[in-house]
């Protein structure tokens, strides 16, 4: 189980990097969304900072799957 855990984690890096999607049939689909650099002002303490671009993955369910938790 273990190995199957790792082998979907180094899946999911290789094409979170590329910005590539991942499609599982009956299930959804996981897009790789790049934010880019900003400038973020603290209101509290008056700094500004500036956040790295980053890439997060965004889940948008399968129509079958959300027919399925509809039902419930």
């Amino acid at each position: 189980m273990a190995t199957l855990v790792e082998g979907l984690c180094k899946v999911f890096k290789e094409c979170g990097a590329d910005l590539d999607s991942i499609a599982i049939p009956g299930f959804g689909t996981f897009k790789s969304v790049k934010s880019d650099e900003a400038i973020v002002y603290d209101e509290v303490n008056g700094k500004r900072t500036l956040v790295p671009p980053a890439i997060r993955m965004e889940f948008a369910p399968s129509i079958v799957l959300r027919k399925k938790m509809t039902k419930q």
